[in-house]
């Protein structure tokens, strides 16, 4: 009888012993880098000063867990500057501006499977255009309508995820570096400060991937 009683009483521990080993699930994992100069504006003309020398910060290393459902999460962020300076001459009547920064993410050197570049060149982080038109230099005295015109349009980010999935398990290397689009005499750019952070991440749903796709 008493060792009845004994095996009841094992078998109602173990009945009760939470089961969290089944149900844990592997930490992610975060790496940054960042470039601490930061852009300016001067106070005489409106000109841009400072900024990050380089065209790049220096890149991540992250080891990648095995398993589905693992991807990356890659969010460079940046304070960035654009410079336009519309002049007209005596023999114009319309200046034409247009500049702008491009930034791209790859991992192991491509960015064939990082969303939403793939494969592209990159996405815009900022950019302005800019026109002005003056068309009473050239009438002074016969202008009506639309004597003076301004037209601007700008594109702006600062700060964007990128994502990556399926990677194989190991250490890759992570990478962001920025270019000018357009510019030319009378425009400007600036990049500072900027950070490049990754984090590892994983998919709730232990047996199904992790679809980036739309």
């Amino acid at each position: 009888m008493q060792k009845a009683i004994f095996m009841l009483a094992v078998l109602w521990v173990v009945a009760f012993v939470p089961t969290t080993a089944v149900l844990a699930q592997s930490s992610g994992s975060f790496s940054a880098s960042y470039g601490k100069t930061e852009c300016g504006i001067t106070d005489s003309n409106g000109a841009l000063t400072g900024g990050i020398a380089d065209s790049s910060l220096p890149p991540v290393t992250v080891k990648v867990s095995s398993g589905s459902g693992v991807a990356l999460v890659i969010t460079p962020s940046f304070v960035t500057g654009l410079y336009t300076n519309n002049k007209l001459n005596s023999n114009q009547t319309s200046s034409t501006q247009n500049v702008g920064l491009r930034m791209k993410v790859m991992v192991d050197g491509s960015t064939a499977n990082v969303i939403p570049e793939l494969g592209s060149a990159g996405v815009i982080y900022d950019q302005r255009f800019m026109q002005v038109t003056a068309s009473f230099l050239s009438g002074l005295t016969t202008c009506v309508d639309d004597c003076f015109t301004i037209v601007q349009s700008t594109l702006g980010a600062r700060s964007f995820n990128f994502y990556v999935s399926n990677l194989t398990p190991g250490t890759h290397t992570i990478s962001v570096s920025w270019d000018v689009v357009g510019g030319g005499a009378g425009t400007g750019t600036c990049v500072g400060p900027g950070t490049l952070t990754v984090e590892q991440v994983k998919n709730f749903s232990f047996n199904t991937g992790i679809s980036l796709f739309f």
